[in-house]
């Protein structure tokens, strides 16, 4: 990875993620320039029930410049987009997700919960998210590896977005850091992240083990000298999960290179406000 003359990194990979507002897209903007990314936690899901294809629209809609999701496998093998571990929170069925064939997971009602007029939503394959959002946002991505490791989830997620042609619109991210170091082997060219929430003692150093690209935060643990620590060591920085006016604008006073939030309206009316200087 190179670095140009303020320390930050250059790495044509990471560019669309991570340096925003620069022209050529391949290298850090200047701390004027830098604009926080804003993503819609699991699509605009405050609106809309999470991790499902409306949600993933609305955000769309709402102008997202980029959405999250989360990655889990069934029973039989398949990457699907859902949260937790298990399926009872966001559909009408019972237990743990790896403990579905993805014909029955195909069968829950991952709408209803939320409201009447989203009845019959279902949870998506991951292919499916991707497909929708593809040239119009950037996704990130998280692994789910819990509570057990889905051996070669990995390869499977990296052939799926290879598949797709959308290396250069993906940033992979997992709190499971041996995870993102797999996906940095099998796929260099794809954006990666570690997540976390707590104090690292040597974050950068944590994310540079890992091979990833970026930080990705708990909104808990922003600080301006993290951010500037990330910046030197060339890592992006990103906070999660944001839904208030005061912590949003704290976000862009840090500059942040993302922030992610539930109310994707919001997020973009501060967001652009902020671009626009007023």
């Amino acid at each position: 990875m190179s670095e140009d003359r303020l320390g930050r990194s250059s790495n044509p990979k990471a560019s669309r993620f991570l340096g925003r507002g620069q022209s050529g897209g391949t290298s850090w903007p200047a701390p004027q320039a830098r604009q926080p990314l804003g993503v819609a936690h699991r699509g605009a899901s405050k609106e809309a029930p999470e991790n499902t294809l409306a949600a993933f629209r609305l955000a769309l809609h709402l102008g997202a410049e980029a959405v999250e999701c989360d990655a889990r496998r069934t029973r039989d093998g398949h990457v699907v987009v859902i949260h937790d571990d298990t399926v009872d929170r966001t559909t009408d069925g019972r237990g743990p997700v790896e403990s579905h064939t993805l014909s029955e997971i195909r069968g829950l009602d991952a709408g209803r919960w939320f409201g009447a007029e989203f009845a019959g939503e279902r949870i998506p394959l991951l292919a499916e998210v991707l497909e929708a959002v593809r040239g119009k946002a950037l996704v990130k991505l998280e692994i789910k590896n819990d509570p057990v490791p889905h051996e070669g989830i990995e390869q499977q997620i990296v052939d799926i977005v290879r598949g797709l042609g959308m290396e250069d619109e993906v940033l992979v991210m997992s709190f499971d850091h041996e995870c993102v170091r797999t996906v940095h082997a099998l796929a260099p060219r794809l954006t990666t992240g570690i997540l976390y929430a707590g104090r690292l003692v040597d974050a950068p150093h944590a994310a540079q083990a890992a091979g990833a690209d970026a930080l990705c935060v708990h909104r808990g643990y922003l600080s301006p000298r993290d951010v500037g620590r990330a910046h030197t060591a060339g890592l992006g920085f990103f906070v999660w999960t944001v839904d208030d006016e005061q912590t949003l604008r704290r976000c862009v006073a840090c500059e942040v290179d993302g922030v992610t939030s539930n109310d994707t309206r919001l997020m973009m009316r501060i967001l652009g406000a902020a671009r626009s200087g007023t």
